[in-house]
């Protein structure tokens, strides 16, 4: 089961609902994301249990956590090889809402330094990132 990234970091959101003190640096909008990191406390908690109620039937219930890995993209961009975290590699680069993103669209020259493709989906590069990040979990299953 794959726990929600933190919401309030996607383009989509900062543009619609980010307040005065955080609009021009594009910052994240803690409130959206807190809600999912609760969320994802909450799911942990039942996967859990869920897990220990059919674990006698041979069952194996794995949470991947994706809030972290994909917090640390944006907060650490460098780290991972990434320069845009707050704007899509399509669409305007100011403005960021998925309507935007179309066949008129301008693209970035180099998608591989951008964490999000358009304002909601990833790159490419940003799920190879998370990828990497949650294989050691896969490799433990084979």
């Amino acid at each position: 089961m794959v726990g929600l990234p933190p919401i309030g970091c996607i383009p989509i959101v900062i543009t619609k609902h980010s307040n005065e003190s955080n609009a021009k640096s594009r910052g994240c909008v803690d409130n959206f994301s807190s809600v999912n990191k609760d969320f994802n406390s909450q799911l942990q908690t039942f996967l859990e249990t869920m897990q220990q109620n059919y674990s006698h039937q041979g069952s194996k219930i794995v949470y991947l956590d994706i809030y972290d890995i994909t917090w640390d993209l944006i907060h650490q961009p460098a780290k991972y090889g990434f320069e845009v975290v707050n704007n899509g590699c399509c669409g305007t680069g100011a403005v960021e809402l998925s309507f935007l993103c179309n066949v008129a669209s301008s693209i970035c020259p180099n998608t591989s330094n951008y964490v999000f493709w358009d304002s909601v989906h990833s790159t490419e590069a940003a799920y190879r990132a998370i990828f990497e990040a949650l294989r050691p979990t896969f490799d433990s299953f084979f």
